[in-house]
């Protein structure tokens, strides 16, 4: 487990500093690194599902595919299942041990920056 810790990028010291609460920490050291870590992946599996769906992307303005990559990741629970699974899997067990004390904030912080990498690589 400890190689893929090794193989992680590391965040710029300026958002490490100032870390106020244990969300944020595990967020900051733990979270962003490997939706980094799993961002080919992870945008590959959103655009799979998107095509799922038959939902006309190319054709879409940016502001609807905002929309639809928002709905996709809040309201398909399955789905959003899918990323967070994908994403705690790369955990060791103490991460995971932490994990568990803060799942539902981590779960919705987990969500919202793989959103906004969607949007931003998606749209």
């Amino acid at each position: 487990m400890e190689k893929t810790k090794a193989n992680r990028p590391t965040l710029p010291t300026e958002i490490i500093e100032g870390i106020s609460n244990p969300a944020e920490e595990l967020q900051n050291m733990v979270l962003r690194p490997i939706i980094k870590m799993q961002s080919d992946l992870l945008m590959a599996h959103i655009s799979a599902k998107v095509k799922s769906l038959k939902i006309e992307w190319e054709g879409m303005k940016p502001i609807k595919k905002k929309a639809a990559l928002t709905t996709l990741l809040t309201k398909d629970q399955a789905f959003k299942s899918e990323i967070v699974g994908m994403v705690i899997g790369q955990f060791d067990l103490e991460e995971y041990a932490k994990y568990l004390e803060l799942q539902k904030e981590l779960n919705r912080r987990i969500t919202q920056i793989v959103l906004n990498r969607g949007i931003d690589k998606l749209t």
